[in-house]
Order: structure tokens, then sequence, then C-alpha cells
């Protein structure tokens, strides 16, 4: 075997929905990316979770398709998720490492919750306060400005919990963006006839969203909040000459709601001026203009890194795996402007 090898640490990133496996050398780069979806299992009470085999069998083969080139020695892994999951996750990464060859294996496997991974470039790389908006599935809103309660980490109704991010308690609060966001535009292309992924080439101007602004009609989705099953079966969209038109609308009442979240974690003095979003709605155009007029106090930015919740599990693993300071953080920062370009 050639022992010319790179070392990187090795970071299962296990959302909801998609899951990531991916390698980061001395520098943070990725030097290999492995995605799949894999869809959820309902536990005997109804509940949705983890497919632990097939999860299992997915993290098998990543590991199995980079310790057989001979390019890479693991000196650190981890695994970023959901809490509930984390430590089946833990103990089948432990398994697999087991079995490499010494020369390969990692001392050991650690765990992070996702959320608080997404997080930590955006705190080792911000030089000013800010608040992150981590959209997916969630999008979840933390300020590392308010600090969090020592509590519980979730509250009764399952929306306002409290994380602990590099060593603080912060206040974060999260909405089922995802989920109801997708719902609705499946019902809006059946209505149009529209098939694939149209949305994701819309774009919206200034003009228009103060146009939706000032109808005084007020919202056409979601008029008693979020229906039961998510998508809003009462919206007449009759009104509507266009998908374009459609979506708009919809997104704007989609972040109207979403705001609930974002009140949760500003405090009645905040003086943060910054708001991140990173994650999948970071490149929806509409999205991200839309809240930025919505929260025309605040400067809003998109970070075009489409890996921060590995990046931030790398990243916290990082003294331990490789001796010296972190390099620095690229964020990929684009303004979202008030004025059309």
């Amino acid at each position: 075997m050639d022992f010319d090898l790179t070392d990187v640490i090795a970071v299962f990133d296990i959302g909801r929905t998609w899951k990531r496996f991916q390698l980061f050398d001395r520098s943070l780069n990725a030097l290999h990316t492995e995605e799949k979806i894999i869809g959820e299992l309902i536990d005997a009470d109804g509940l949705p979770g983890d497919d632990l085999p097939a999860l299992e069998e997915w993290m098998q083969s990543c590991l199995n398709s980079v310790t057989g080139r001979d390019l890479y020695r693991i000196t650190d892994a981890t695994v970023a998720g959901n809490d509930s999951s984390l430590g089946p996750l833990q103990d089948a990464v432990t398994k697999m490492i087991k079995v490499l060859p010494e020369e390969l294996r990692p001392s050991s496997c650690h765990v992070i919750n996702n959320t608080t991974a997404s997080l930590i470039p955006y705190l080792r790389g911000s030089d000013r306060p800010f608040i992150l908006a981590s959209t997916g599935t969630w999008c979840t809103f933390m300020n590392p400005s308010h600090p969090g309660s020592t509590d519980s980490d979730m509250t009764d109704d399952g929306i306002h919990s409290v994380i602990s991010a590099d060593g603080k308690r912060i206040t974060s609060s999260r909405f089922l963006l995802g989920e109801i966001h997708d719902s609705n535009v499946t019902m809006l292309d059946e209505h149009f006839g529209v098939t694939g992924e149209l949305y994701k080439t819309i774009k919206i101007k200034h003009k228009k969203i103060e146009k939706i602004q000032a109808n005084r009609r007020g919202r056409a989705f979601f008029r008693h909040g979020i229906p039961e099953g998510f998508t809003d079966h009462d919206a007449d969209l009759s009104h509507f000459l266009t998908y374009a038109d459609a979506y708009h609308q919809m997104m704007y009442d989609l972040v109207d709601e979403c705001l609930g979240a974002y009140r949760e974690v500003v405090a009645d003095d905040d003086t943060t001026e910054i708001i991140y979003v990173t994650g999948g709605f970071a490149r929806n155009d509409t999205f991200v203009r839309i809240l930025a007029a919505r929260l025309p106090e605040k400067r809003v930015y998109a970070s075009t890194i489409e890996n921060a919740t590995a990046l931030g599990a790398a990243m916290e693993v990082y003294a331990e795996a490789f001796d010296g300071a972190l390099p620095p953080v690229y964020l990929g920062l684009k303004a979202i402007l008030l004025r059309d370009e």
C-alpha cells in the first residue's frame, strides 16, 4: 500500500431528506462528496425517523469507496444529525471504522447536532453579530447574541428550542419551511400543468414585492395558518394568471409565517444588523429577496456555500484531527439588495 496518503476528516451529514458524505483536508477543502436521498420510516407511534438499516448500508458504501483507493487516511470521523438518531449512528460508524486497516483508521467517531454544526462556520468566520437562518426541511433561526435559558432544550410546542453552539447556549426557533413549501409547489404544479422544478428558475423583482405588499386583500395563502397536511387547498388560484404570480404570492405568505419563528429569537432590545441565510433556500431568489424586503432594518446575505453543516462538523473536530489553527473560512456571502439590479 502507498502510504503517501492525504489526511482527511470524514463527515456524515444526515439531514431529514438529503444525506451527505464529505472528506475535508487540512485547508477544509471538500475533496470528496457523495449524496443520497434516503426516506424516513414511521415508527410504532406514527412518528417519522431515520431509516437506520438503509443509512448504515449507505454509510458503509461511502467508507468503502474512499478507503479502497489508497488516497486518504481518515484522521477523524464525525456524524451530524438529529439528536434522536446520533447515538445509533455513532454506534454504526464506530463499528465500521474498527474494521478498517489500522493505518487508515480514526481513533474515534464524534457526533454533533446538525443545527449546531450549521452555525459553527459563521461563528468562526464572521466578525460581526448576526442572526443565522439555516434552511432546508426546517428554517431554523439562531441568534448568538440572544443567550438561551438553562431550561430544557425544547418547549412544549416543539418550535422554540435552546441549543448549545461553540460553548454557548443561544436562542433558536424553527419553522417547517421545506415541507410546507414543497407541498404547495406540488399543488401549483398540478393547477398550472407544469412538471419538474419550475420554481427554481423563478426570480422576483423588488417592484413585484412592493406590489404584493400594497395589495390590501392580504394573504391569498395560509389565511388561517398552516393547514393540516401543509397544502392550502383553500387558496383561490383563479386569481393568478401565471405560475410565477402564484408562486410569488405563496412565497410571500410563507415568509410571513416563517417570521413567527424569527421573532422568537429577537429580543426587544436587539441591535443585530445582519442575517445570514444558509442551506437550500439561500439559493431561492424569491425567498431571500422577500425576506430582505420584510426585514428592511437588517442586511440580509445569502451564503453560497452548500455544505455549512458538514463544514461546521469538520471544524468542530479540526483541532483533534490536525495539529494547528483553523484555516480561514470562506462563507461565500452575497448581499440581497432592496432594489432591482
